[in-house]
């Protein structure tokens, strides 16, 4: 997150300092070789000739006439050519050297504005970083009354009675938005990713037998063609349970998965997400579908699990609403 800011603020800069060196070195250009052309290509002689009539230069009424008239058609031609050229010459070495100057200006901009924004976002990650390991430390401090309460309400064994079952029903549902939360502290702070090599293809094929229970009454398509890879596991399996976990809690009738060497794709026939929600669906809390019984973590937590190795997780509904995971 901190590193597409960082980047952000950079390219703000490099753009605004790009649009200023175009602009004022286009003037420079444009004005410099405007004025070369409009400079006169009367060319004198160091050594004139006298006038037939052996009247004195001076009283030549008028000079550019006297001397062009010393030279013939074809060497009038020569000269303003080889004035063009250097004219050209001194175009292009003024606009090479316009050019080198604002690459030299682009690449000390960029050093610079990193070096400020790294200084910018320093308080910013520190406090983040910080109510992370709060977030962290205490959904850990939380999880063992939470046990408690479960473990007595089990032990009294009371049925039938709609008050202790509320106590139950939200007691589960706090258990669940603490453990969701002390995951998605841990996947915060937590910067390292270990990849191993493991037999991709079979580890899905063992997890799906689990969720067969569940897909009783959906249509389940698979096609898994991937082989043993090197790729951080644990989080990847982390990331399937969560999006095959929201495509049964949404299918009709119908769930697609494809697994390749780079690429996992999920996709169910359940309602379509609304475009202007589309967009969201992988911020903490947000919920699509009010109704449901989720917290809205799921999602933020696959998201925050491949963003930290450079995986890109996408989503779109049309047809049908399609989770993709490039890794």
């Amino acid at each position: 997150m901190f590193r597409k800011l960082r980047n952000r603020l950079i390219w703000i800069n490099l753009g605004i300092t790009t649009v200023v060196i175009v602009l004022v070195f286009s003037v420079i250009y444009f004005s410099s070789t405007q004025s070369a052309n409009m400079r006169p290509d009367t060319i004198y002689n160091n050594t004139p000739a006298v006038p037939e009539n052996n009247s004195s230069v001076l009283e030549i009424g008028n000079m550019d006439e006297y001397f062009r008239n010393m030279f013939s058609e074809q060497m009038q031609s020569l000269f303003r050519n080889s004035i063009q050229d250097e004219r050209n010459a001194a175009a292009r070495q003024l606009l090479t050297t316009l050019i080198i100057s604002g690459i030299m200006i682009e690449i000390a901009v960029a050093l610079i504005s990193y070096l400020l924004a790294e200084e910018a976002i320093k308080p910013v990650k520190e406090a983040y970083d910080s109510q992370k390991i709060f977030i962290a430390n205490a959904s850990h401090e939380i999880k063992t009354p939470l046990a408690a309460i479960s473990a007595n309400l089990e032990a009294a064994d009371i049925h039938g009675n709609r008050f202790i079952e509320n106590v139950e029903r939200e007691t589960e549902k706090l258990t669940t938005l603490n453990k969701e939360l002390l995951t998605l502290a841990r996947t915060d702070i937590v910067s390292e990713t270990i990849a191993s090599e493991v037999s991709l293809g079979e580890m899905v094929e063992k997890d799906l037998k689990s969720y067969k229970p569940r897909m009783k009454d959906i249509r389940f398509k698979s096609k898994i063609s991937v082989g043993r890879i090197k790729i951080n596991a644990t989080d990847f399996m982390q990331i399937f349970d969560i999006l095959l976990d929201n495509a049964i809690k949404y299918a009709k009738k119908e769930i697609n998965l494809t697994l390749t060497e780079h690429t996992l794709t999920i996709s169910n026939d359940g309602a379509k997400i609304k475009p202007d929600e589309i967009g969201h669906i992988f911020e903490r809390f947000f919920q699509a579908d009010k109704s449901s019984e989720g917290v809205g973590l799921g999602l933020a937590i696959a998201k925050s699990a491949a963003d930290r190795n450079h995986w890109k997780l996408s989503a779109e509904s049309k047809r049908i609403t399609t989770f993709r995971l490039d890794f």
